[in-house]
């Protein structure tokens, strides 16, 4: 089984999805499943792996959740699954202590798909507890940054850490690949930022929109939706860039990904992340990083052999993202370079190793 918190539109729903449909591939009788329905857009799954939910809504109470808790007990104990492959908190937490109380034998691999300090602080707090129980088999972690956040977690639990680096589906890679060799050589075209993601605070967009208003001659596309839209949008025109700025919403992932090639350069300022497929993506397309200056997207754009692949700026440093782009935009030798390097760690990141490591865990 392959359990998240909720199925909505995200970066860890898209990589469970995608290693759900990868086991089965490979013989494993497999589901999907999240606790909840949370939001109108659900991350889409393969046809023959449809979401299975533990409760039909989200809990709305202590009474609910722990309705929750017996839920996931008694379908443990209806489906005695060898393992249970978890990703967010809530559902890390939860499965820990339902495999636990069912006692049918089932395992826990949990993981963590962002730092631990950005987890609501009482479910971080108990998941040191739940993530120790003898029912947890593995704590995944999508970098070794996030594995570092969890450094204040009980000896058992530390114990039990591994990382485990995101990687995409081969469909998904294939279709990469096709994008990117259309578009070679890179070059500036349109000069056009392009970002993709969820409009919520952790992206940061604020700081892109900023950074917009001090290049006239450039325009930038948002790829997604989110509770920010209506806050972004009228950022924009306050700062008098609607007209540059084109916010998209949530787009199929195949139209998402030819926006994002017909971009000139990969733009994703989040104040944090895990390990960001939008960031592969990119990469694999051979577009321009510039990202935020934080360990865990230092770490996303830095090679095996620790070559630094991306532009990294300040989280509240407009300016500096303007001329960083700018600088993108008008050299064409430093394009090519950066070009050259993101597209080195593209090719690092391999579906067939993150999936053949998530089933090692299995053994």
């Amino acid at each position: 089984m392959f359990l998240v918190s909720h199925s909505s539109a995200g970066g860890a729903q898209e990589i469970w999805a995608n290693l759900a449909e990868g086991f089965s591939e490979r013989g494993y009788d497999v589901v999907l499943a999240a606790l909840y329905p949370f939001r109108a857009t659900v991350r889409e799954s393969a046809a023959h792996l449809p979401w299975n939910y533990i409760v039909p809504k989200r809990p709305s109470g202590p009474l609910a959740a722990l309705g929750l808790l017996r839920a996931l007990v008694a379908r443990l104990r209806r489906d005695r699954p060898e393992i249970v492959f978890t990703a967010m908190p809530a559902a890390n937490v939860l499965a820990s202590i339902a495999a636990r109380l069912a006692g049918c034998g089932t395992r826990v691999v949990t993981s963590h798909h962002s730092p631990a300090e950005t987890h609501n602080p009482a479910l971080n707090l108990v998941d040191g507890v739940a993530g120790s129980l003898k029912s947890v088999k593995a704590v995944v972690s999508v970098s070794n940054t996030v594995a570092a956040s969890l450094d204040g977690k009980p000896a058992p639990y530390r114990q039990r850490r591994c990382t485990i680096y995101n990687a995409l589906p081969p469909r998904i890679e294939t279709l990469i690949e096709s994008l990117a060799e259309s578009h070679r050589p890179r070059r500036v075209r349109n000069r056009l930022i392009v970002a993709t993601g969820r409009l919520a605070p952790q992206k940061n967009y604020p700081l892109l929109l900023r950074a917009a208003a001090h290049m006239p001659d450039a325009t930038f596309k948002i790829v997604g939706n989110g509770p920010e839209e209506e806050s972004l949008k009228s950022l924009a025109a306050e700062l008098g860039i609607e007209d540059r700025v084109a916010f998209l919403g949530h787009r199929p992932r195949e139209e998402a990904m030819a926006i994002l090639a017909d971009g000139d350069v990969f733009a994703q300022v989040s104040l944090f992340e895990g390990h960001s497929l939008a960031l592969v993506e990119a990469a694999k397309l051979g577009l321009p990083l510039v990202v935020s200056d934080v360990p865990v997207q230092i770490e996303g754009i830095t090679a095996r052999d620790g070559t630094r692949c991306g532009l990294a700026v300040g989280t509240q440093d407009a300016e500096g993202l303007a001329a960083t782009l700018r600088r993108l935009l008008d050299d064409p030798t430093e394009y090519a370079r950066m070009a050259e390097l993101s597209a080195k760690l593209g090719n690092e990141a391999s579906y067939a190793a993150m999936v053949d490591a998530y089933e090692a865990l299995v053994a």
